[in-house]
């Protein structure tokens, strides 16, 4: 039972995170003119670059926060308000993202940087592998990568078949739940403080 509960208090911030439902009509814009090898290949680069940015993030943050003496409950409390911050953003925006490269550079940037691996993941992803260890942060980051590369697989598809306005909505979501995950951390730093 422990098993999953925590799969499941790694897996789910992580979900929600990505956005993989925001990210989409992106990558969709900026692969539609790619032939079937490239966009392959921008593919895995982009899923390879995000997985390697978070991973090289969760190890070198956690070692800083040993040398400065930060403990999870203070980052748990910096951690939320930077992810509420993020999320509001987000939900209050009326833009779309622009985000313009060259094909060699895209899978990198910024469908790899920052689009997956953005602020929010990297944040929560260090959060979650000081209070749940980085077995499960590994294998949610895992699971979380394989559901965006085969959505962004299928995404002219999904992006037809539900439509910009549902998209960007679903989106809109998603940062609401991320904003309520972001005080969920606050919460418990903020426990953290309490005198016995």
């Amino acid at each position: 039972m422990a098993m999953w509960e925590n799969l499941l208090q790694s897996f789910i911030p992580l979900f929600v995170a990505f956005d993989v439902v925001g990210v989409l009509p992106i990558y969709a814009r900026f692969a539609e003119a790619l032939d079937g090898q490239r966009r392959k290949r921008v593919l895995r680069d982009s899923i390879v670059t995000a997985f390697l940015v978070t991973i090289a993030f969760v190890f070198v943050g956690h070692r800083v926060m040993l040398y400065l003496g930060i403990l999870i409950k203070d980052f748990l409390v910096a951690g939320g308000v930077i992810l509420f911050i993020l999320a509001a953003r987000e939900i209050l925006s009326e833009h779309e993202h622009q985000h313009v490269g060259k094909e060699d550079l895209f899978a990198v940037v910024p469908i790899g940087v920052p689009l997956l691996a953005g602020p929010a993941v990297l944040t929560t992803s260090l959060i979650l592998f000081q209070t749940v260890g980085i077995l499960w942060v590994l294998v949610s980051l895992v699971l979380n990568l394989v559901i965006c590369g085969v959505a962004f697989k299928y995404s002219h598809h999904i992006a037809r078949l539900v439509g910009r306005r549902w998209v960007a909505a679903i989106s809109k979501v998603f940062m609401l739940l991320l904003a309520s995950i972001a005080i969920m951390f606050i919460r418990r730093g903020l426990e953290g403080f309490r005198i016995p």
